[in-house]
């Protein structure tokens, strides 16, 4: 439980020193490495399958509405399938893990380039060991996210072009540990859009009223949807928490550690980063959904999971 001390400050720059003496990137990294195995087999989770995977569908190809309506059926959102949404289209998924969401993004949207980062070599070696046996034309570098130099590092070894159509990140701003890292995770990525309508798109762990309303030393958790969170202390801006993910059937689980900051900690962010406009997208069970998911309306509700659409004008 090294990793799940209550993060500090959550409204200044304050340190959270028991993640910052060797970094909050290598950290991460070590996590990764001991855990790459059961994350990978968790993406089976009942969840990530059903709601998050077609939500961020929807908020990559426009087709999700702002999370002010009420929840929709799934017939209102999209699954994943093949289109050319992304069709000439520049993609940098930082974050990126195993490379899921990259391929998703190449072969399902048909973004031209796809380019994937993260800090952890056990997890890219998993992205490679892919592009191996299925080449897509994916590239992947290994780097800290949560450093001034990313962007430029990026630029650097990927080459031109400088800045994209698209960033995409799954649960990268979820390992900013204060409002200071949080701030840095949301200016990398704006260095990185083309000015004049580029998208930052990211799925993110909230602090949800769903938390903010759970008991002192909580736990909440979705049976149907395959997760749980559990944490000590009050529950408050900028919290860390354990968030377990259950394989199809419990047949594994992965646990991590995950800050959850509300929604106007990360649309202040992204604004003091550069982005105009923050759009949050309602998390929906897709098409493919089974009814369990489908009528699992209260249970996607109070999971503390988002995914937002930010633009740069």
């Amino acid at each position: 439980r090294e990793m799940a001390a209550n993060a500090s400050d959550a409204d200044g720059d304050g340190e959270n020193t028991d993640r910052h003496d060797s970094g909050s990137g290598s950290k991460a990294a070590k996590l990764y490495a001991n855990i790459a195995v059961d994350y990978n087999a968790a993406k089976s989770n009942p969840f990530k399958r059903y709601v998050e995977e077609p939500t961020f569908a929807s908020a990559v190809l426009g087709l999700g509405r702002p999370n002010t309506a009420q929840h929709r059926s799934s017939s209102d959102t999209c699954s994943v399938h093949p289109c050319s949404a992304l069709s000439g289209q520049h993609v940098l998924d930082l974050g990126c893990g195993a490379g899921h969401y990259c391929r998703i993004l190449k072969t399902d949207m048909d973004a031209a380039i796809v380019r994937g980062v993260d800090i952890s070599e056990h997890m890219l070696a998993g992205a490679e060991q892919q592009e191996t046996q299925t080449p897509l034309g994916i590239a992947y570098m290994c780097q800290d996210l949560l450093v001034p130099s990313a962007a430029a590092n990026i630029v650097q070894t990927f080459g031109p072009p400088e800045k994209v159509d698209l960033v995409t990140a799954e649960y990268l701003i979820p390992y900013s540990a204060n409002a200071k890292e949080l701030r840095q995770v949301c200016t990398t990525a704006a260095a990185l859009v083309k000015p004049g309508g580029g998208r930052f798109v990211s799925i993110v762990s909230l602090c949800s009223a769903s938390i903010m309303s759970a008991h002192t030393d909580g736990h909440l958790e979705s049976k149907d949807l395959g997760w749980a969170a559990t944490w000590e202390g009050e529950p408050h801006d900028g919290m860390c928490v354990e968030m377990t993910l259950f394989a199809q059937n419990e047949s594994s689980r992965c646990t991590f550690p995950n800050y959850l900051w509300s929604k106007e900690s990360i649309e202040k962010a992204l604004r003091s980063a550069g982005f105009a406009q923050v759009e949050w997208v309602s998390m929906v069970a897709g098409d493919n959904a089974p009814d369990v998911i489908k009528s699992a309306i209260d249970d996607i509700a109070k999971t503390p999971v988002g995914v937002f659409v930010a633009r740069r004008l």
